[in-house]
C-alpha cells in the first residue's frame, strides 16, 4: 500500500513517462546545492584536484551489475539497458554468482557479456572491483538487479557529472515504487530533487543517521579512481559509504545527479530492519567511521521525520515511528558494539587510507607532471 501519495505519485508519473517512452526516444535519435564542505585546502589535495578536472569529451561507458537469482523484474533491466546501449554503446558486464532462475542465460540473451563466480567468491567490494578489472570504459557504472532507470539519458548525465573537476563518483535518483511514510522520509532526505556535492575533507565523513554520500544502487565512478582507490574488498555492507568516504578524504568529490532517476526501494520489515541496521552499524564501527552517529544526531533525524510526518498529515502512523526507529537505532548500536577494539580496528583503517593517500598523492603529481 502506498503511504506517501505526494513523492510517489509523482515517481510514477515520471518513470511512466521515462519507460514509454524511451525506445521512440532512443530511437530518435544547474544550479548545484551547496553540499557539506569542509574546504580541504592543503596543497596535497588542492594539487589532486587539479590533476582530476576531466576533459568534456565523450567518455565510453561501460555498466556492471552482480546478480544472483534476479526474478523476472530482471528482464525489464535488460530490455532497458538494451536500447540504451544502442544509444551511448554501453558495455555491459553481468557477474553471476551461480544463479539459479535463468538470471545469466536472460542476460546472455540480451547481448550482455556474464562472467559467473562461485558464490563463496562474491563480496559486495570484491565483486564490484573485479567487474571494473573486467570492463574497459572510461567510466564504470554499477547498478543493482533490482534498479530500473526511469530517465533514458542517466548514461550522458553520469558522464557530464564525472566529467567536472575533481568528481570521482556520481549518484542518481531513487525513488520507490511504493513506500511506507518512513521510507518515504528517507528518499526526501537522501535523493531530493537539488543536485547536492560533497567536496574533499581531509579526515573523510563520518555518516550520520539516515544519510548516504553515495549509493551502489545506481551509480557511476571514474575507472582511473575506482583502480587508485578500490572498494574495501573486507566490507560485509556499506562498502559504497566507506568508498565515498575514502575518496573524500583523498582529495575528491562525489555528486548526487537528481537528473538521472531510477525506480529502486525496499520495504523492511522490523526483523530485516534491525538486521541491515546492525550489518551498517558493525561496518561503520570496524572502519572507524562511525562518530557520526551519535545519539544527539539519532535525535535530530528523528525531530525531522516527525514534522515530515505532521506535514503529510500523517499523524495517524506516528505509532509505527516509534518502533520503526527504535530498532534501526537498536540494531546500528548493537552492530557497533559488536565490534571489539573499535581503536585498532580504525588505526588499520587509517594506517591503509595513508598508505593509499600516499599513492594517490604520487599519482596526482604524475599526473601534474604530465
Amino acid at each position: 500500500m502506498v503511504e506517501d501519495t505526494s513523492l510517489v505519485q509523482a515517481a510514477s508519473s515520471v518513470a511512466g513517462a521515462g519507460l514509454k517512452g524511451v525506445e521512440s526516444e532512443i530511437l530518435r535519435g544547474d544550479t548545484a546545492a551547496a553540499g557539506p564542505d569542509d574546504g580541504a585546502g592543503d596543497d596535497a589535495v588542492a594539487a589532486r584536484s587539479e590533476a582530476a578536472a576531466r576533459p568534456a569529451a565523450r567518455q565510453s561507458i561501460s555498466v556492471v551489475i552482480p546478480t544472483l537469482n534476479a526474478g523476472t523484474g530482471f528482464r525489464h533491466l535488460c530490455r532497458h539497458l538494451q536500447l540504451v546501449g544502442e544509444r551511448y554503446d554501453l558495455e555491459v558486464l553481468v557477474i553471476d554468482s551461480d544463479s539459479r532462475d535463468g538470471t545469466p542465460e536472460l542476460a546472455e540473451r540480451a547481448g550482455f557479456r556474464v562472467h559467473r563466480i562461485d558464490p563463496a567468491e562474491f563480496g559486495h567490494g570484491r565483486t564490484r572491483n573485479l567487474g571494473v578489472r573486467l570492463t574497459s570504459g572510461d567510466i564504470v557504472c554499477f547498478l543493482t538487479q533490482d534498479v530500473l532507470p526511469c530517465t533514458p539519458d542517466w548514461p550522458e548525465r553520469f558522464a557530464a557529472a564525472l566529467s567536472e573537476p575533481g568528481v570521482a563518483g556520481v549518484y542518481g535518483r531513487q525513488v520507490p515504487r511504493d513506500a511506507t511514510t518512513m521510507e518515504m522520509f528517507f528518499v526526501s532526505v537522501n535523493y531530493p530533487e537539488h543536485r547536492i556535492r560533497f567536496d574533499p575533507r581531509p579526515g573523510g565523513y563520518h555518516p550520520t543517521p539516515g544519510r548516504v554520500l553515495f549509493s551502489n544502487a545506481f551509480s557511476a565512478v571514474r575507472r582511473d579512481v575506482a583502480l587508485e582507490i578500490p572498494i574495501p574488498v573486507d566490507a560485509v555492507y556499506s562498502e559504497d559509504q566507506l568508498w565515498a568516504h575514502r575518496v573524500l578524504a583523498n582529495g575528491y568529490s562525489i555528486l548526487y545527479e537528481p537528473a538521472a532517476e531510477a525506480l529502486h526501494a525496499h520495504r523492511y520489515s522490523f526483523g530485516d530492519l534491525f538486521r541491515r541496521s546492525y550489518s551498517i552499524g558493525r561496518a561503520l564501527r570496524t572502519a572507524g567511521i562511525d562518530g557520526g552517529a551519535s545519539f544527539g544526531e539519532s535525535v535530530r533525524f528523528l525531530a525531522e521525520e516527525l514534522r515530515y510526518f505532521m506535514r503529510q498529515g500523517h499523524v495517524h502512523r506516528l505509532p509505527k515511528l516509534l518502533p520503526y526507529e527504535f530498532l534501526r537505532w537498536a540494531g546500528f548500536q548493537v552492530g557497533r558494539r559488536s565490534v571489539a577494539g573499535k581503536r585498532s580496528s580504525a588505526g588499520r583503517f587509517e594506517r591503509e587510507r595513508a598508505a593509499t593517500a600516499g599513492r594517490s598523492d604520487g599519482m596526482a603529481r604524475a599526473r601534474v607532471r604530465s
